[in-house]
Parts: C-alpha cells; sequence; structure tokens
C-alpha cells in the first residue's frame, strides 16, 4: 500500500512550482491552490526529494493517508485503547458467565432432574452462557430424554443469571374404542373420486352427498346381514365449494433503492439487537447483516444499511382485482395437497370503497373430505341379534 502525505508549499510562483515539481517526475495529487500557495498529496518518497531539490521552499505536512495515518493514530493512543479493550473484554466475560441457575417449579424432584440433566449439558454455575440455539438445543434434548415427565420448558437469562421454567406433563388415562368406524363426509359435495382400503363404498362417482352421510361402511354385509365389523379406511374427493370475501387496498408504499450504502456493526445477544454507530443514511433503509464471529454468546454482525425512498402507487382496478383473486387462490391452496386442486372460480361482486376493492368471490374445489367416525357394537349384535351404533367422531 502506497504512503501518501498531504503537504503544503508556500509561494506565489504556483505555475512555475508545478512545472518544476513534473520536470523532478514527482507524482502529485489531490492539488488545492491556495491563496499563499500550493497543497497536494505525494508519495513518501518523492517528499524525500523535493526537501533536496526545494531547499528555500517552506514545506508544511499537513497530514498522512491510508493505514500509515491509522497506525499513527494507534500508536499515539495506545494506552487508551489497550485500556478501552481490556474493559471490554472484562465486561464480556462478566456479562456472559451464569453465576446462579432458578429451576422455577413447586416440585422438588423435577426441579433437581431439570438441574442434573443441564449439568449433563454444561450449565453449571460459574459457566460461560450459551447461545439461543445451544439453549434449544439443551432443551429439546431434556424433552426428549423425559417425555412422561416435561410438557414444556424454558431457559431465560437475565444478566447473570439463568431462570429455567419447567411445566410437568400430566398424562390422562382414558381408553377409546376405534376399531370399528365409517368414513363419514365432513363436507357436502358431488364424489369425484374414491380409493377404498377397507370396508364397502356406499357411493359411486358424481352422487351428490351431505356432511355426515357414510361414504364407505365398516359394517360389512351379506344379503342384508352384518358379518363384520371394521374400521373403515380409505379416502373420498369431492367438489365442494366456497364462497369467499377479500379486500386489498387501491394504494399502496413501495420501497426503492437510491444507490447509497454505508457500513455499521450490529451485536445480538439472543433477540436483543445493538447497533453500534449512528445510522448515516435516513430512516428508510434497507438492512442486510453479515455475521462477522460469534464470542461468549454473543453474535457480531457488519451492517450495510441502504437508503430506500418511498413511493406511493396506485394500482388500477384490473391490477387490484388480479392481486385480491390471487389473495384468495393462494389462501385456497394452503390447504390443499398433492391430490386437490381448484377446479373453477369466479368473482360474482366486486366494490370499490373507501379507497380499497372489496369482492365477492365463488371458488370450486376438488377436496378429500373422508374422515373417520367410529361405532361401538352392542353385544346382541355380535351374536347376530340386532344391531345398534352410536357414531362418535374420532380425533
Amino acid at each position: 500500500m502506497k504512503h501518501y502525505f498531504f503537504i503544503r508549499i508556500k509561494t506565489p510562483k504556483k505555475t512555475w512550482l508545478l512545472l518544476k515539481l513534473n520536470r523532478l517526475n514527482v507524482d502529485i495529487k489531490n492539488i488545492v491552490y491556495e491563496k499563499d500557495g500550493l497543497s497536494f498529496s505525494i508519495l513518501s518518497s518523492d517528499l524525500k526529494k523535493v526537501r533536496k531539490y526545494l531547499v528555500s521552499y517552506e514545506i508544511e505536512v499537513i497530514d498522512e493517508t491510508g493505514i500509515y495515518k491509522i497506525k499513527k493514530e494507534l500508536k499515539k493512543n495506545n494506552l487508551i485503547i489497550t485500556g478501552i479493550v481490556f474493559a471490554v473484554v472484562i465486561f464480556l466475560i462478566l456479562s456472559n458467565l451464569i453465576v446462579k441457575i432458578n429451576v422455577i417449579h413447586e416440585d422438588a424432584g423435577l426441579r433437581e432432574l431439570i438441574m442434573g440433566s443441564l449439568k449433563e449439558a454444561g450449565v453449571t454455575t460459574l459457566s460461560f452462557k450459551k447461545s439461543y440455539q445451544e439453549y434449544e438445543e439443551i432443551i429439546e434434548n431434556i424433552k426428549d430424554k423425559y417425555p412422561d415427565k416435561i410438557e414444556w420448558l424454558e431457559i431465560d437469562a437475565q444478566g447473570m443469571v439463568l431462570n429455567v421454567r419447567v411445566e410437568e406433563r400430566i398424562i390422562k388415562e382414558y381408553q377409546k374404542d376405534s376399531s370399528t368406524c365409517h368414513i363419514v363426509a365432513s363436507k357436502s359435495g358431488i364424489i369425484k373420486s374414491i380409493y377404498t382400503e377397507k370396508g364397502v363404498s356406499l357411493v359411486s362417482i358424481n352422487d351428490y352427498v351431505t356432511k355426515g352421510e357414510i361414504l364407505i361402511s365398516g359394517a360389512i354385509a351379506l344379503n342384508e346381514e352384518v358379518k363384520e365389523n371394521v374400521c373403515a379406511s380409505g379416502k373420498v374427493y369431492a367438489e365442494v365449494w366456497y364462497d369467499v370475501d377479500a379486500s386489498v387496498p387501491l394504494m399502496e408504499k413501495r420501497s426503492k433503492d437510491t444507490g447509497k450504502m454505508r457500513y455499521n456493526f450490529m451485536v445480538k445477544k439472543g433477540s436483543n439487537e445493538t447497533v453500534l454507530l449512528k445510522s448515516r443514511v435516513s430512516d428508510e433503509k434497507r438492512v442486510e447483516n453479515v455475521l462477522l464471529f460469534k464470542l461468549f454468546g454473543l453474535e457480531f454482525y457488519l451492517q450495510k444499511e441502504y437508503e430506500v425512498e418511498i413511493e406511493e402507487y396506485t394500482y388500477t382496478e384490473e391490477e387490484a382485482l388480479k392481486k385480491a383473486r390471487d389473495l384468495v387462490l393462494e389462501k385456497l391452496s394452503l390447504k390443499l395437497d398433492d391430490f386437490e386442486d381448484i377446479i373453477e372460480e369466479k368473482v360474482l361482486q366486486k366494490i370499490v370503497k373507501n379507497n380499497k376493492l372489496y369482492i365477492d368471490m365463488f371458488a370450486s374445489v376438488k377436496e378429500q373430505i373422508g374422515v373417520q367416525e367410529y361405532f361401538e357394537v352392542s353385544r346382541s349384535d355380535i351374536d347376530g341379534k340386532e344391531y345398534n351404533e352410536y357414531p362418535n367422531r374420532i380425533d
């Protein structure tokens, strides 16, 4: 890296001085014409030459440039910088040291279990705090190790104290008879396809069915006599209908980069972020963070701040209609699996009011409507005398 000095030479003969420097093959940059002379940047090697051949001139070194200036300033203030670095290191060590662990629960046995698990994971008093991701992994490991004891676990670092909140899992013993069930319709619609795995299909393609109607029966009959009761399984797809309302604003704010970018630094601890320097762009900005390194549970980022301009964009009615329609279709599509799709859609009504477009939209969807509903079989039915069923939806 070249070492430049910014110097000032006093002389009324500015043009003659420039010609003289040119004859000496002196490389000069950033020339500033002053009332009683010239100021310019010059290489350190050329400065010696100028002083040798222009001994009669008053030459003043104003400043240095580049890394040499930084090194000079660092050397000049080395004691202050060393003290600051030492103080920062001590602060980081103390702020990331755990001096107390509180496990918050009334059950002493559960508290002891959690403390033991934390110790196995290296979380003890007088140890350093871990990152948010590491604490999440420890929580998941403890929950996986004691699935029947722990319902919920949270680790929260407050200064030098670690608070661990735990909720005990209470397992309710209950039995549900799901050995016999039907597949029934969860919605009304027109049958499009049926895949029967177990049981007897009671509907055909293009049949209209209502909500709650049995689609695949778990009661297998021959000559109107039930021979076997099973838990029916399979999938039934039907065309169902939706009437959906949606609204979108006719005006929105959009951001556009101005091309101006400045660097900053940011320190992150858990979900808390602290920007070290004052922002040098306007309040409207777009920020990108680049991770530099991690230390004592802190994450240090180089932050790129891009200045943006906010513009107001007004949609035409056609653009707003398309946006509202796409919004409805996207919401419907999120509910569908690989075998489900939107058959037809149509905007029934549109109204512009209060700078918004409101639409009423119809959509027909091919959707899986079959759900299990179990039934109980009476003792007399098993003996072949009578048949009673008591439907109750399976969760």
